[in-house]
């Protein structure tokens, strides 16, 4: 089953890239994909060209976006509610192993991925396998991030550093924005 969900991902992403950029566009490619994913919760919301190699094994909560060229990688991958993920991220929850002083055939080594309740990730972050990022979180752009990060900042640099905490409230008298 797992070869098939990992196929029909690839189709999903092929067939629905003519579809709007906005709107029920995104919300389409989320729906059609949320049914291969192992858990997903409502208003999933895809943009054009994300990759999903292996559906089966990422779970995500309710209101979430995934934005335009993302790749979500092999492993336990869990994006809980209302996660945001910029253009041009990269989430992996395996990496390669060596064999004979070559990766080629070495294998994968899984780690599960973890990204807490209402972070934002910037555009091109990448988050290595293993990782736990807390709730609250804004992971700047560009970032790479190859330990946990706690409740509540933000980090930024390549590897990724606490830069600060984040104003957790910054929006509170600005109104909803559109869901």
């Amino acid at each position: 089953m797992s070869n098939r969900k990992k196929m029909l991902s690839g189709w999903i992403r092929v067939f629905t890239s003519p579809l709007p950029t906005y709107g029920w566009g995104i919300a389409l490619r989320g729906k059609l994909m949320g049914m291969l994913l192992k858990a997903s919760g409502k208003n999933l919301k895809l943009a054009p060209a994300v990759h999903v190699y292996n559906p089966g094994r990422l779970s995500v909560g309710h209101h979430v976006y995934i934005g335009f060229n993302t790749y979500i990688g092999d492993g336990d991958i869990t994006l809980d509610d209302e996660v945001v993920l910029g253009p041009f991220c990269s989430i992996t929850g395996g990496n390669h192993l060596y064999r004979e002083g070559s990766v080629r055939f070495g294998g994968y080594e899984y780690k599960p991925v973890h990204i807490g309740k209402g972070t934002w990730l910037g555009s091109h972050v990448s988050v290595l396998a293993g990782v736990i990022i807390g709730k609250g979180c804004l992971i700047a752009s560009g970032a790479v991030v190859t330990k946990d990060v706690p409740d509540g900042v933000i980090v930024g640099g390549v590897p990724a550093k606490i830069i600060k905490e984040n104003d957790l409230n910054s929006g509170a008298d600005k109104g909803n924005q559109e869901s």
